[in-house]
């Protein structure tokens, strides 16, 4: 197989003949259970001609589930801290009474 830097290190064989070595990698890594994705960066071809060549073989595919990574926890909170809040509030002078008749 012809590595090429240019395509990102694989070999690009989208729309060609499936060669024999090619049947036999196939072959080998559905048996091992690898994913429709790594197989495709293996052989260079779109998942989809990967499956279709697979179903013609009589093949099984594992169509593993990408990973997602749970969403970040919050290290700030939006809402202020109690214990802080009061020392934070500006003081306010006492008011005397605005409509005292004197």
């Amino acid at each position: 197989m012809a590595y090429s830097a240019s395509n990102g290190g694989y070999a690009r064989n989208a729309g060609k003949r499936w060669r024999g070595e090619d049947l036999a990698q196939l072959r080998a890594l559905a048996r091992k259970g690898a994913p429709v994705r790594l197989i495709s960066l293996r052989l260079g071809r779109p998942d989809s001609a990967i499956r279709a060549k697979a179903g013609e073989l009589g093949l099984t595919l594992s169509n593993a589930e990408p990973v997602i990574a749970p969403a970040p926890s919050r290290t700030l909170s939006r809402t202020p801290r109690r214990d802080i809040a009061p020392a934070m509030a500006p003081a306010r002078a006492p008011q005397g009474d605005l409509f005292a008749h004197a």
